[in-house]
Formats: C-alpha cells, sequence, structure tokens
C-alpha cells in the first residue's frame, strides 16, 4: 500500500510541476520535462517494470492535460521508463553523474520516439525538428536531476537505493 501511494502521489506531483511551474522556468522554447525525469529516476530506483508503469500513467496524463495527439507521450515515456530500468540493474556507481547521463539521453530519445510516431500517424502539424532545442531540453532535464533524484530516491526506495548513484 505505501508503494502505490507513493507512487501516485510522485506521479501527481510530477504533472502538477509540469502544467504549473515548468512553463514559468523555461528558457525560450525550452522548458524542463519533470514528468520525463521523475520517470527515469522511479526506474532508476524501482527497476525497468515500475519505470515503464510510471511512464506509461505520467505520459497519458500528459498526454490528456496537453494538446498532443492522444498516446504518443504514453509510448515514448513507457519506453523510456522501460530501458531506464533495465539499465539500473548494469550499472553500479555511487557518482551523481549517471542519473544526470541516463536523463539527458533518454530526453534525446524520448524526442525522437515523439518525432518519429509523429511522422508515423501523418500529423502535420508538429513542431519542427531542432537539434538545438533537444540538446538544450537534455541539457536542462539533466540539470533538473540533481534536484528530483534525490526527492525520489528518499520517498521511494530507502536509503540504500537513494545512495545508489551518489
Amino acid at each position: 500500500m505505501h508503494r502505490r501511494l507513493t507512487f501516485f502521489v510522485i506521479l501527481v506531483v510530477a504533472l502538477l510541476i509540469q502544467l504549473t511551474v515548468s512553463p514559468e522556468i523555461s528558457f525560450g522554447t525550452v522548458k524542463p520535462d519533470f514528468l520525463l525525469v521523475a520517470t527515469i529516476c522511479w526506474a532508476l530506483l524501482e527497476g525497468p517494470a515500475q519505470g515503464a508503469l510510471f511512464g506509461f500513467c505520467g505520459g497519458l496524463l500528459e498526454d490528456i492535460f496537453s494538446t498532443a495527439v492522444l498516446g504518443v507521450s504514453a509510448f515514448a515515456k513507457t519506453i523510456i521508463g522501460y530501458f531506464s530500468g533495465e539499465l539500473r540493474q548494469r550499472v553500479i556507481s555511487k557518482s551523481v553523474i549517471w542519473p544526470m547521463v541516463i536523463v539527458f539521453i533518454g530526453s534525446i530519445m524520448q524526442e525522437l520516439i515523439r518525432f518519429a510516431s509523429w511522422a508515423m500517424v501523418g500529423l502535420e502539424d508538429r513542431p519542427p525538428f531542432s537539434i538545438g532545442i533537444i540538446a538544450g531540453l537534455a541539457l536542462y532535464n539533466a540539470l533538473v536531476t540533481l534536484a528530483i533524484y534525490p526527492v525520489i530516491g528518499h520517498f521511494a526506495g530507502g536509503e540504500e537505493r537513494a545512495l545508489m548513484f551518489q
């Protein structure tokens, strides 16, 4: 019960921050994706199945509360959540750099998945593909990880998991 409540609270808080704070702290067209960062952090702490579930729920909520094509963010965040959780089992490090690197790469992969999905369904009114914006987003998300990872680690997995990447 405690794990489910923690999952739900972190998901809702990340969504609220995504919808309210993220537009206010944007740099030009680059705004942090708190749901993606929370998805990757949750996956790194809880594993691939939980990462995929968190990504699906977060992405679906993001799709519902935005004007995006329904299901694209859910699809992208599910894939990123799963593979981030898989990395948990393969990377053993006490460095804070690893979660940041994984979020950086995950941010780029999410944007590539989203653009590919939009192209496959023939969406003509999609944002332009800009490497500069994607790189800025990935860097911003990686920096946001410094604040989010310890908080999620504290609530999600206890001290031994929270210290895994320090």
